[in-house]
């Protein structure tokens, strides 16, 4: 039987979450960083999923740590942020303890490091979404099921409650992590009483946050119209069985494209991975490690991959498998050292390596401006396009940019433009900016906005102000407020799909960015094909 965790340990666990901690908060954002975010924001004051605060599938758990946290900071941004730090904190601990109880002290400090300093891992520790938080509980969940795997009952149903639990931060992880547990209970208790007990302790933590998260929504209709909705417009467009097959590839170059920015150099122990297998074999303990990954990747790659930080559902187990597989490689290597310090320096090299390597690329990389006037074949539009959403975006310097760029947006509208005689426009379906409506409803909450849907999704507009649920509605004729003097696009750069329409005046200001501004008259605006009528 392996030596247990013991002082050393845990005094080495708590040093690497204590540093992980201290690693975030330099580099920790000042502002809601994208549309989720916002949402969890404004579920803050009013929880409501039909109104996207926040989106289904309703992250209650997640929503409640928020509120605690707000009522010490008073700040939306600053309190979810404050909880990714202590996540990703955490999560390094848990990750040691788990690679120690899986492997060795060795595996487990290497593991443990290389988490902290993952470029992906680290930026989601520093903004306020729930990433952070699902690599947490994927971990302990982990912990526990591997301890059921060696026969523990007791550890069968901790893993069974903390999945439950899991499902309130992040529902998605009831169904990516339900194999995990089923098979190592299955596998290591081999007792069908451990299950049956098992799934009623996951039930009962489910309906500790899943009953009042209905009761907030307004029942359960309500609550899966919504769901429903949102599945229909995101997520069936990804599947497999909605969506064409380049939908598929393209989810999969994502999700690859996105591990490779997580693992950074540590990516190169998968090509080891067959001369593992031979040397050392695949035992339980890798057998772990690949249910736990299988799982989210199947659904990433078929379903729906929203954004990078899914990834971190299972990052800790590729970190440790490829831990252990680049310290065998070392050892291999090594074996020809007549003394243990040479050994051990050169696996301390490479890791230091590896950690250098990432922190350099996580504090400085950040993707190159946009340049659409340029002629450029498809695979080369694509290939620019990917590199700037999923490969150099998640670091510390896109993070800053993408701050001063609302920063700007939001100081240029309010310094130039009254709320009482202003309305703002954003655009989805605009390829040359992003969705800002709801940074638009935070952080200028004075002013009336229309979200208008170009390009080519099917026409529509949303009005927060008139609206009771996050539907758009499905009319081109747009009602503007009767004082209303301008209308003022917060995109970052127009839709070559759109037609200007006359008048419309163009802002340069900081970033690259333009405001677009268009005077009204007497006579209705045409646009998109919209029609802007003000009220008399």
């Amino acid at each position: 039987m392996r030596e247990r965790a013991d002082r050393i340990d845990y005094a080495l666990a708590v040093a690497l979450a204590v540093l992980t901690v201290l690693s975030r908060l330099p580099y920790r954002a000042r502002m809601l960083y994208n549309w989720d975010a916002v949402q969890f924001a404004l579920a803050l004051h009013e929880y409501d999923v039909v109104k996207h605060q926040p989106h289904p599938p309703g992250y209650i758990l997640y929503v409640a740590l928020g509120r605690l946290v707000y009522g010490w900071t008073g700040d939306a941004a600053g309190a979810y942020v404050l909880l990714a730090v202590a996540f990703s904190g955490a999560g390094t601990f848990v990750v040691y303890l788990l690679a120690r109880a899986i492997y060795d002290r060795p595996t487990a400090l290497t593991a443990a490091a290389l988490l902290a300093v993952s470029p992906l891992f680290w930026f989601y520790g520093t903004v306020g979404l729930t990433y952070a938080g699902e690599a947490l509980m994927a971990s302990i969940v982990a912990y526990f099921a591997f301890r059921a795997l060696r026969g523990s009952e007791t550890d069968a149903w901790l893993a069974a409650g903390y999945l439950g639990l899991a499902g309130g931060l992040r529902q998605s992880l009831l169904v990516l992590l339900f194999p995990l547990w089923l098979v190592s209970v299955v596998v290591g208790v081999r007792r069908p009483r451990v299950v049956v007990i098992g799934g009623a302790i996951l039930t009962l933590a489910v309906l500790v946050w899943f009953v009042p998260m209905i009761w907030l929504t307004g029942g359960l209709e309500r609550y899966l119209d919504a769901s429903r909705d949102l599945a229909d417009t995101v997520v069936k467009p990804t599947s497999i069985l909605g969506g064409p097959l380049e939908v598929t590839l393209r989810m999969s170059r994502y999700l690859l494209e996105s591990v490779l920015v997580a693992l950074g150099p540590l990516a190169v122990a998968a090509l080891l991975l067959p001369w593992y297998v031979r040397r050392h074999g695949w035992g339980r303990r890798e057998w772990l490690l690949l249910v736990w990954t299988v799982p989210p990747v199947l659904v990433y790659t078929l379903v729906h991959f929203g954004q990078a930080g899914y990834v971190l559902t299972f990052l800790p187990a590729l970190v440790i498998l490829l831990a252990r597989v680049l310290l065998a490689a070392l050892a291999g290597v090594a074996e020809r050292a007549p003394r243990a310090p040479a050994r051990a320096a050169l696996a301390a090299a490479a890791v230091t390596l590896i950690v250098v390597a990432n922190g350099v690329f996580f504090v400085s990389a950040r993707p190159l401006p946009r340049d659409f006037d340029t002629s450029k074949s498809a695979w080369r539009q694509a290939a620019e396009d990917e590199a700037f959403d999923w490969i150099f975006s998640r670091t510390a310097a896109a993070l800053r940019e993408h701050e001063e760029v609302m920063a700007t947006f939001v100081a240029a509208i309010q310094g130039l433009y009254p709320p009482e005689d202003t309305v703002i426009i954003t655009e989805l379906g605009n390829a040359r900016s992003y969705p800002w409506l709801r940074h638009a409803m935070f952080y200028l909450p004075g002013y009336t906005i229309y979200e208008l849907r170009v390009g080519e999704v099917s026409l529509g507009y949303y009005a927060p102000h008139r609206s009771s649920a996050m539907t758009p509605l499905a009319d081109s004729e747009v009602d503007l407020p009767a004082g209303v003097k301008r209308l003022v696009w917060f995109v970052d750069h127009w839709s070559p799909a759109t037609e200007r329409p006359p008048d419309l005046a163009e802002i340069e200001i900081p970033h690259g960015r333009y405001l677009y501004v268009l005077p009204l008259g007497n006579k209705p605006v045409s646009y998109a094909g919209y029609t802007l009528i003000r009220a008399r």
